[in-house]
């Protein structure tokens, strides 16, 4: 009874992604619009991705395998209405860094290949000014401005 047990649970626990391995395809337009893609905007990765047909809300997870950045996806959530919209997850870890720099990224697809993930970089969105206003470099000569004219 013992055994029965333990394989049972080891099949529950997997079938809810419990352990990390292939899952859906990075093509697969039920989860996703397009297949995800790393971005680094400043000193900072994210998987960036949009949700395919089906809706349902997911999160991938990573590990770092032979040197390289693995991503995979094994179950949803059962309910939400995410199509179309776009999620984007923080890559964190010193480790995952480092093997993302080193080895570029990849997902783990159904048929236990491993797709590349481009990397994209993206200048940092500074936001402009509110006020109009702009501050003059330190040697920039300052002009008044012209007088107004009142009625």
């Amino acid at each position: 009874m013992k055994p029965l047990l333990v394989i049972v649970t080891l099949l529950a626990l997997s079938g809810c992604g419990f352990f990390f391995g292939p899952g859906y395809g990075s093509a697969d337009h039920q989860y996703f619009a397009e297949p995800p893609v790393v971005v680094k905007v400043g000193d900072h990765y994210a998987l960036r991705w949009r949700y395919g047909s089906m809706g349902f809300y997911f999160r991938p997870r990573y590990e770092v395998r032979d040197a390289s950045l693995v991503f995979s996806l094994q179950g949803t959530s059962s309910s939400g209405s995410v199509s179309g919209k776009t999620q984007e997850m923080l890559i964190e870890g010193d480790n995952a860094i480092a093997a993302l720099k080193k080895g570029g990224a990849f997902w783990w697809e159904p048929d236990r290949s491993l797709t590349p993930i481009s990397i994209k970089e993206e200048a940092n969105q500074v936001p402009e000014p509110t006020s109009g206003s702009v501050t003059p470099r330190a040697d920039a000569r300052v002009v008044p401005p012209p007088p107004v004219a009142h009625r």
